[in-house]
């Protein structure tokens, strides 16, 4: 069974390219979407309805209830992606070699153009270009960190790490929590477009405000490291 791809959105203003791309290049996908009745009531898909809270939160909440229908594992979207006819197969495709290589993957995301540098296509670390693209941009990664802004996560790491109730660095969080667990994260050749800043907002420094007393409370070590 192809895991569900699951959505929380806000306002919903990226939503209608973002559905029609994954009914485009994902048509077989059963989507799981979060959000404001007024907002998502319109899209044919399973719907979870509740006002916005935090993006931890929001996405803890839909991915519940994708796995208590029974899926095994899901793709979080952020609202504001556009999929390509490769990003969900090619996804897909990077998670079954980091399982037959038994790294024990916990988060496995998409590049993309608007994300943190490493993931992001733009990055290369003084490589030329070969033809139109990076030749790493082909390879998978292991890193530390990922944005899961189209990313593979497990019923099992789920169960054994959520995403914390705050906006910024709840991947940061939920990362090093899943490594402290034993998985690692993956970079995918997939790749998916992203508007970027449309899902929690564009002021960076009033989103570490918001999200640093949550962090210094429990998680001490990282607010020491990060702050």
């Amino acid at each position: 069974m192809n895991p569900p791809i699951v959505i929380s959105t806000v306002h919903g203003k990226g939503l209608p390219v973002l559905m029609e791309s994954i009914r485009q290049y994902a048509p077989d996908v059963q989507v799981y979407l979060k959000g404001p009745d007024r907002v998502i009531r319109d899209y044919g898909c399973a719907l979870v309805f509740g006002d916005a809270t935090n993006f931890g939160d929001d996405y803890n909440a839909v991915i519940r209830q994708a796995l208590n229908d029974g899926h095994g594992a899901v793709v979080i979207a952020n609202d504001d992606i556009v999929l390509t006819p490769s990003s969900y197969r090619m996804l897909l495709d990077d998670v079954a070699i980091c399982k037959e290589l038994n790294q024990n993957p916990g988060l496995v995301a998409s590049r993309s153009d608007a994300v943190r540098p490493i993931q992001n296509v733009r990055f290369n670390d003084g490589e030329r270009l070969n033809g139109m693209k990076f030749s790493h941009e082909s390879f998978v990664r292991q890193l530390p960190v990922v944005s899961p802004i189209f990313a593979w996560m497990s019923a099992e790491a789920f169960e054994d790490c959520q995403f914390p109730p705050i906006n910024y660095f709840s991947d940061d969080v939920i990362c090093i929590d899943l490594v402290k667990k034993g998985y690692r994260h993956f970079l995918s050749a997939s790749y998916v477009h992203h508007i970027g800043s449309s899902t929690i907002g564009r002021d960076a420094h009033q989103l570490t405000l918001a999200a640093k007393p949550w962090i210094e409370q429990h998680r001490p070590t990282y607010a020491k490291e990060w702050f």
